[in-house]
């Protein structure tokens, strides 16, 4: 049998059963890549303008129809291109009974097929590449995940913080591996090149998907399918002339353009350069003013840092410290954002969802407390002398406290817990240092 690239370069017709696999895999392909949710479209159209973030633009490039919606990490998280694959089945066999395929219909298609998928996974490489190369996608770690101990993150929190917390650009670089990828499949004649540094750094995405859980396992694949697709073009030319070490024969293949056609290629490449240009301007703009994906309201003034439970008191009882105690507080971070995270011995509920890249307002933004099971985290607000916490994942664990800060390294709580019992307690600040931000190459003193 043919393989695909044949298609361009021989001169007889192809067999039926190769018309029939070639628009199965066309149409599996186009109903997993063109958006058809009516929604998709719509959140374009409620684009704010002035008031544009990069994570609207990001959406826009991570987009995938949801033919079947379905969770967990089975065989069942595909079920949607078991849908896709049914209708491409179906569709192909109705177009098997009406039409013959010919050489010059059928190269046309598998041409503007490639383009498609060409520019769908130079969007997404785009995407998360730019995300990466200025690094926002994966942050350093807060001052409660350096107080969590490994073992109560879950396996993506591990990834992101020791991808986020690696020094000599490690993140950057893998941005601009992904961005360079991205780039090349946008030009024709390096698409190949492209195609191959994708297939590449995906293949270690899946793999590190799966291993430690991202999230985005489906979509992950389907963008390595996407690369497969693209390489199988060329790997028959590449195998003779880098395996067999014999004479290739180039790609004699001319796409026809029309006039309209050829305007619509130059708008869409305005249109993509538009994109990657005011992506990479919102994307540095708002990690150099922001703390995204951390909330950008500020916390209480000179607070931060990790505090020793000097005393606590529930109800005039005073409970001494005790590793055991359930109820008893074992230490307090405040972070630079009005958030705040308690330690103690008992197990507290845990955010399992993964990480989103998307716009949300303060009170919404939850990366600290996701994946970590070793901490209660609360956002808070302060009036004059009153702060109100709230807990990020128990709605309606909210607590009302009275606060006075007797000197610099002291703060003293009293108030009512969500079990309505009255505490008192003393919070004094640790004079603690951490590698992390000394850095590997200035001296350390460990005592």
């Amino acid at each position: 049998m043919r393989t695909l690239t044949t298609l361009h370069t021989e001169k007889q017709e192809w067999s039926r059963l190769e018309i029939f696999l070639f628009r199965t895999i066309s149409i599996f392909l186009l109903l997993l890549t063109i958006p058809l949710d009516p929604g998709y479209y719509q959140k374009i159209l409620s684009f704010n303008l002035s008031d544009l973030h990069f994570q609207d633009l990001f959406q826009l490039s991570n987009y995938v129809p949801r033919l079947f919606v379905t969770s967990g990490w089975g065989i069942t998280s595909y079920a949607g291109w078991g849908v896709a694959l049914l209708a491409a089945l179906a569709a192909a066999f109705i177009s098997q009974r009406t039409r013959s395929g010919t050489k010059q219909d059928d190269g046309q298609l598998y041409y503007w097929l490639r383009v498609i998928v060409r520019y769908r996974l130079a969007l997404a490489l785009i995407g998360y590449g730019v995300i990466k190369l200025i690094p926002v996608q994966l942050p350093g770690a807060t001052l409660s995940d350096l107080h969590t101990a490994y073992g109560d993150f879950l396996p993506w929190k591990i990834y992101y913080l020791s991808t986020g917390v690696a020094k000599g650009g490690y993140e950057q670089t893998l941005g601009a591996i992904e961005l360079a990828a991205g780039l090349l499949l946008i030009w024709r004649p390096a698409a190949v090149i492209g195609a191959g540094i994708a297939a590449a750094f995906l293949i270690n995405i899946v793999l590190v998907n799966f291993a430690y859980q991202l999230g985005q396992h489906v979509y992950s694949v389907y963008l390595l399918l996407l690369t497969a697709f693209i390489l199988a073009y060329d790997t028959p030319r590449l195998f003779q002339l880098l395996v067999i070490e014999g004479n290739a024969k180039a790609d004699d293949f001319e796409p026809v353009f029309t006039k309209s056609v050829s305007l619509l290629r130059y708008a869409v490449k305005i249109l993509l350069a538009v994109f990657v240009l005011a992506y990479g301007v919102l994307t540095y703009s708002s990690y150099a003013k922001s703390k995204w994906p951390y909330p950008d309201t500020p916390g209480l003034a000179n607070a931060y840092g990790v505090y020793n439970v000097k005393e606590f008191t529930v109800n005039n009882k005073v409970l001494p410290y005790s590793a055991t105690d359930t109820t008893r507080w074992q230490d307090v971070v405040f972070e630079k954002w009005n958030v705040l995270s308690i330690k103690a011995n008992k197990n507290y509920p845990i955010d399992m969802s993964s990480p989103v890249i998307e716009a949300q307002a303060d009170r919404n933004r939850n990366f600290e407390s996701q994946g970590n099971g070793g901490r209660a985290f609360y956002s808070y607000i302060t009036d004059k002398h009153k702060i109100t916490i709230s807990n990020k994942n128990i709605p309606a664990d909210i607590e009302v406290y009275t606060f006075s800060r007797p000197d610099s390294s002291t703060i003293v709580l009293d108030g009512t817990n969500n079990r309505h019992d009255t505490l008192h307690v003393v919070l004094e600040k640790l004079n603690k240092e951490y590698l992390l931000f000394k850095g590997r190459r200035k001296p350390v003193k460990v005592y």
